[in-house]
């Protein structure tokens, strides 16, 4: 069976000096690779390399050109990051640089939505809990989505059954007592 091939990328936006453009390799964390006895062989048998992008602001810029989001992230931190410089902490900086952000159009429809999360995440405060309790709230609004999808599509249908309102009414309200 074949399957797609893997990628993996790793974006930098990390505070150290770093290239714009660098590989990690798998190997390169091996232990006694000079010890191994590779017969015949020139190559390590498990090898996985993975380039790793820049995306600092002034770094990659066909990069981020690329991805509006992208872009918005690496101008958000670099922002936070020029407050910082300025001597302000993160809980007196956040929503300063949220407001800017979205006064610039930066991450706009994002920030508007999701400040709070976003706020929480600088903090460290975004935990396993937190996550899974908006990915079930997310998936509830889906599911509830659905199915007003799916009961108007069913309504529609009686309809073109020729069924007269008042019966689809009645029907559906009997569905409802079985559920």
């Amino acid at each position: 069976m074949k399957i797609p091939k893997p990628e993996f990328i790793v974006l930098y936006n990390g505070t150290d000096e770093y290239p714009d453009y660098t590989e990690l390799r798998l190997s390169d964390a091996f232990m006694d690779i000079e010890g191994l006895k590779l017969t015949g062989i020139d190559k390590i048998p498990l090898e996985l390399i993975v380039p790793v992008y820049n995306i600092n602001q002034g770094h990659n810029p066909e990069i981020l050109k690329k991805c509006e989001s992208l872009y918005g992230y690496s101008f958000f931190i670099n922002k936070i990051r020029e407050y910082q410089t300025q001597g302000l902490t993160l809980e007196e900086l956040i929503t300063p640089v949220i407001e800017y952000c979205i006064k610039n159009n930066i991450l706009k429809d994002y920030l508007e939505a999701h400040a709070s999360e976003v706020i929480n995440m600088i903090f460290g405060e975004y935990d396993r809990e937190m996550d899974i309790a908006v990915n079930r709230r997310e998936a509830m609004e889906e599911g509830m989505e659905k199915a007003r999808k799916e009961e108007r599509q069913y309504f529609f249908e009686l309809l073109d059954q020729g069924l007269p309102v008042e019966k689809i009414k009645e029907r559906l309200q009997q569905e409802e007592k079985v559920f």
